[in-house]
């Protein structure tokens, strides 16, 4: 039986409604209820019963459900027992996105480990909605991820706790001309659009920058020649001319200090800031000490 399955069900029991409980666990609803159907044949009986909305436990999912809040809880307890044993492993794991731990992680690693002491740093790079999972079910110890008024909370704020580590913001950028002049120069024209990298739309920069774009004070002209899920690859790209790019201030500081890359055009940046996320109820004593310097960076 995979323990992901307690968790799963207890997801299902807390929501009463299998939609719910999947988009809590970040997971499809067809994954979900063939993983809660896997439990149902492994405890050899129905736990749930589908016939009535909301949906309700059987009789056996009401004497199934404290076991499995006791099982999820045990298992977590000698996992934070294991990391501060004498003999357990000081490794911490940070769930962030590919930017971030570039961008972010660096100077955010360096503070912490003056002030918390050293310790053996384990970094896991996807999307936002990977992070949160990995939070949830115990595959990380903290996530790091950008935050906007345009970005969905995915994390109970009963069970996990933030704060903010500091802000950054997207600013279009250019190869410049031999002048120092952008290449691509906004607004653009309905003749001649600017052509730009951009964001694969699952991104949460995409929807950072939807956003400020749609705050924009004149209206832009812009054509989108290139689309990916990796911000470094856009910086790659225009650094090399092939288009203008809405990239993190953290990215591209020392280009556009260098003048390898300049602005696009005078709007402002879009703000978003960085927040760094636990669950409240750590217990480990590496994890405490890490957050408390965390809050003081």
């Amino acid at each position: 039986m995979d323990h992901k399955w307690l968790e799963d069900f207890i997801a299902l029991a807390r929501e009463r409604s299998f939609s719910r409980a999947a988009e809590a666990r970040h997971v499809t609803q067809p994954q979900f209820s063939r993983r809660i159907r896997a439990l149902e044949l492994w405890a050899g009986a129905d736990l749930v019963n589908r016939a009535v909305v909301p949906l309700a436990l059987t009789a056996a999912g009401d004497e199934f459900l404290p076991v499995a809040r006791r099982a999820v809880a045990s298992l977590g307890d000698v996992r934070s027992r294991i990391g501060q044993s004498p003999g357990g492993m000081d490794w911490v794991t940070l769930a962030t996105g590919r930017t971030l731990s570039r961008t972010a992680v660096p100077g955010w690693l360096a503070q912490v480990k003056q002030a918390a002491g050293p310790f053996r740093l384990r970094i896991v790079t996807g999307s936002i909605h990977e992070a949160a999972t990995a939070l949830e079910q115990g595959g990380a110890d903290f996530m790091l991820t950008f935050t906007h008024p345009r970005l969905p909370m995915l994390l109970d704020e009963q069970l996990f706790e933030g704060a903010t580590l500091g802000t950054d913001e997207l600013v279009c950028v250019s190869a410049p001309r031999p002048g120092g002049k952008p290449q691509h120069a906004l607004p653009g024209s309905l003749k001649k659009p600017v052509p730009v990298l951009s964001y694969s739309p699952a991104l949460a920069l995409s929807q950072i920058l939807l956003d400020g774009l749609g705050r924009s004070p004149r209206e832009l002209h812009l054509h989108t020649v290139t689309e990916s899920d990796f911000a470094e690859s856009l910086h790659e790209q225009a650094l090399r001319g092939v288009g203008a790019a809405w990239l993190p201030r953290g990215l591209v500081a020392a280009d556009l200090k260098a003048g390898r890359l300049v602005p696009a055009g005078a709007d402002g940046g879009i703000r978003f800031e960085i927040r760094l996320y636990r669950p409240r109820s750590q217990r480990n004593e590496l994890v405490r000490r890490i957050w408390a310097a965390s809050a003081q960076t």
